[in-house]
């Protein structure tokens, strides 16, 4: 026996009894070995044991300990307890992280949206992998979005012979998550919000999750005004975490806008160019770039081609309904000008097909048909004015209102903010006009053209907040700014006001 008073290490006293039993039993060499290798595995467990209870436990909350020697990550752990998760809502994000200071007397407390019951579960996943490309990830969360939309309309289909009942209405929100001190953390996410625990719903985001290759995805538990996360691991030996969420203050600019590959904002050629090379397999983007290859050259010198540009170079920018249409035709009439329109012709015919892509997909085309659009603006404006229907303007005023995602202008990046400068190798026109008029002239305009509304109409009309986002990203714009002109009044008081901006502007004397 060895004796109690004598401390002892596990592996010492483990070896000393196993060397007493083969000895005591004169066992062969190859049973000895069989119970050495026993003896080993049980070391290892004690050593592992003593390691959980006496160093990680003084390191982590109890609450982690268990998930020592499983696959969750400690460098996740720490990681995670800085993540900011933000849901969108009609009003703007939400955001909140995990409450850290708890211990000390803080009070856990969630902002529950006013579109959330006051109790409900709802999951959060994204299709983002760390190994895959920008382009790639944006597709996996198109493809995880379509996916959860499918599952959805497949819970409110009553089977052929059941009566219809009540059921919980469940739907999808978007919403992102970023860690404060990286810039380039932004992610896109979905949260399926749930009015009540549901296990189909459980195992269905179980399965997206392995699918699109995920470690894990989030549970939360709102109540009361507490929002209890859960991070379930989907691994097969995978475990759970949970944590105290609380509302947090929302960063001085929205995430989006912290660093340029976080937004659908093209501020270059060639970052448009590369966006489309990476998925040239999709319906159209070959011959987007096989135009681009062919109408815009390899050293885009915008030096010389904006002294091409002999005469000058005119944007009109507004809202549908507006009176751009009319405006530039009445103004090419009066300067002999032509009036061209982005998207150019050579890819024109495109446009429906890109409507139907990711954000940032169709960002990209809109982007390359500028720089299409300058070419031929540089080459005509050495004869004659050039009137030009929507440019870079339109395309990053709707870029910015649509990654915003919720909330009013306020929600935009501050007045001065890059996103709002001109590119510096596209060509820059010598004024740049901005239509405006008050929804309810808009609306009757609309009503009386008689025609089928478009994507962009529909949205508008939708969200009255979208629209307040994108008529304020207009204005923001700079080098060169808009000049707002009032349309709200007859085609000939607007003609007139923009006749005066021109004389301002030294193109007509």
């Amino acid at each position: 026996q060895v004796s109690s008073s004598v401390p002892c290490p596990p592996t010492s006293i483990v070896s000393h009894v196993v060397n007493r039993s083969l000895a005591a039993t004169k066992l062969s060499w190859t049973q000895g070995m069989r119970v050495s290798t026993l003896a080993t595995f049980f070391v290892r467990y004690c050593l592992k044991q003593l390691w959980n209870n006496v160093y990680i436990g003084s390191k982590i909350p109890p609450t982690c300990r268990r998930h020592f020697g499983s696959k969750f990550k400690m460098a996740d752990f720490d990681q995670d307890k800085k993540l900011v998760h933000a849901i969108e809502t009609e009003t703007g994000p939400i955001y909140f992280s995990q409450a850290t200071h708890i211990g000390q007397g803080e009070i856990a407390s969630f902002t529950t949206p006013s579109e959330f019951p006051k109790f409900a579960v709802f999951y959060s996943i994204s299709a983002y992998n760390s190994k895959s490309s920008r382009v790639d990830n944006v597709r996996a969360n198109t493809k995880l979005l379509g996916d959860i939309n499918k599952h959805l309309c497949q819970d409110l289909v009553v089977p052929e012979g059941r009566k219809s009942r009540q059921q919980p209405t469940m739907s999808v929100v978007h919403g992102f998550s970023f860690l404060q001190e990286k810039p380039d953390s932004f992610r896109k996410q979905f949260f399926i919000l749930s009015p009540s625990a549901d296990e189909s719903l459980r195992d269905f985001v179980t399965e997206v999750s392995r699918k699109y290759e995920q470690s894990g995805y989030c549970e939360y538990v709102l109540k009361e005004g507490k929002l209890l996360q859960t991070r379930i691991e989907v691994s097969e030996d995978g475990g759970h975490h949970e944590e105290e969420m609380m509302s947090v203050e929302p960063p001085s600019c929205h995430p989006a806008f912290l660093h340029p590959d976080n937004n659908v904002v093209f501020q270059s050629y060639n970052r448009a160019l590369d966006t489309l090379k990476e998925c040239a397999d999709m319906p159209g983007v070959s011959e987007v770039l096989s135009a681009a290859s062919s109408l815009v050259p390899d050293s885009l010198a915008l030096t010389s081609l904006q002294e091409k540009c002999q005469h000058p170079v005119i944007v009109l920018e507004g809202l549908d309904a507006t009176g751009k249409t009319t405006l530039t035709e009445k103004l090419g009439e009066m300067l002999s000008a032509p009036v061209l329109q982005s998207p150019p012709p050579p890819i024109r015919h495109l446009r429906q097909v890109f409507e139907a892509q990711p954000e940032l997909i169709r960002r990209a085309y809109y982007s390359l048909g500028n720089y299409i659009l300058a070419m031929q603006v540089a080459e005509e404006a050495q004869t004659h004015p050039v009137i030009v229907d929507r440019f870079w303007h339109s395309t990053t005023a709707y870029s910015i209102a649509t990654e915003v995602g919720c909330g009013d202008e306020s929600q935009l990046p501050p007045r001065g903010h890059h996103v709002y400068c001109w590119p510096s190798d596209l060509l820059k026109p010598h004024v740049a006009l901005l239509l405006t008029v008050n929804e309810i002239s808009r609306g009757a305009r609309l009503a009386g053209r008689g025609m089928a509304k478009t994507e962009e109409e529909k949205r508008l009309e939708k969200s009255t907040l979208f629209r307040k986002r994108l008529v304020e990203a207009y204005l923001r714009m700079e080098n060169p700014g808009l000049k707002v002109i009032d349309a709200s009044g007859s085609r000939e008081e607007v003609f007139t006001s923009t006749l005066e901006v021109l004389k301002d502007f030294n193109i007509l004397s």
